[in-house]
């Protein structure tokens, strides 16, 4: 569904990524684990067009999207994520849902959708006349999620969601990603720092380090791996 080949991105003189070759098959839930600054979230801003490869090729259902524009590439199904929510503070919860689905017209279908994010996420319905930036971290989490889902995408890309929030709410957000993945069918790639929490909810993951992918295999065999645990797992 997604294919990275020998993909190369630069900050002006600084090399990111190094030559990243990575796929995503139709129905997975892949990971992406590694250190702070070894590309992860760079990865996914190239993907959604956010950032421009210098070199290599990604293809998204077969097609080629890595001069696309990041509009263009959300039309496709593909929808970003990104690490610190990035809701709209001076919005209702409302309309930062409106917002994620300002490329359809379909208004049954989206108000449809609107209801589908409330029952995902209980505590969005109650807060729909909030504004976004009156939220707990949590739910700010779960409305920039939401919003995503308003694209209706066929690959969801998700940056750090467990990032700086409380454990019971990590628990409830990852249980949600699990149904999506596993009740509709939504692929889904995952980048997050809880490593063990990501390889126990992907099937498949990629070890970063420095901007190269270093490991890939199942997750559980990952998670079993020596050098991943040392690295990555602590004790656990």
């Amino acid at each position: 569904m997604l294919v990275l080949d020998d993909v190369h991105v630069h900050y002006g003189k600084i090399h990111a990524l190094k030559g990243v070759s990575i796929e995503v098959r139709e129905g997975e839930i892949v990971t992406i684990i590694g250190a702070n600054g070894a590309g992860k979230s760079t990865t996914l801003q190239t993907v959604s067009g956010l950032l421009r490869p210098s070199s290599g090729t990604i293809t998204y259902a077969g097609q080629r999207i890595d001069a696309m524009a990041p509009s263009d590439i959300v039309a496709l199904g593909l929808c970003h994520t990104p690490e610190g929510r990035r809701i709209f503070p001076e919005l209702t919860v409302d309309e930062n849902l409106s917002m994620g689905a300002y490329l359809r017209r379909d208004r049954a279908a989206i108000e449809a959708d609107r209801g589908r994010a409330f029952e995902l996420f209980p505590i969005l319905a109650e807060r729909r006349t909030q504004h976004g930036g009156t939220l707990s971290g949590g739910e700010q989490q779960m409305l920039a999620i939401a919003r995503s889902l308003m694209s209706r995408p066929k690959l969801l890309m998700l940056d750090e969601p467990s990032l700086g929030l409380a454990p019971i709410i990590v628990q409830q957000i990852f249980q949600t990603i699990a149904r999506l993945n596993q009740d509709e069918g939504l692929t889904i790639l995952l980048v997050e720092q809880n490593a063990a929490l990501a390889l126990r909810t992907a099937h498949r993951g990629y070890v970063y380090e420095t901007g190269r992918v270093t490991m890939e295999d199942a997750a559980s065999a990952l998670a079993a791996d020596e050098q991943v645990r040392a690295a990555y797992l602590g004790s656990i």
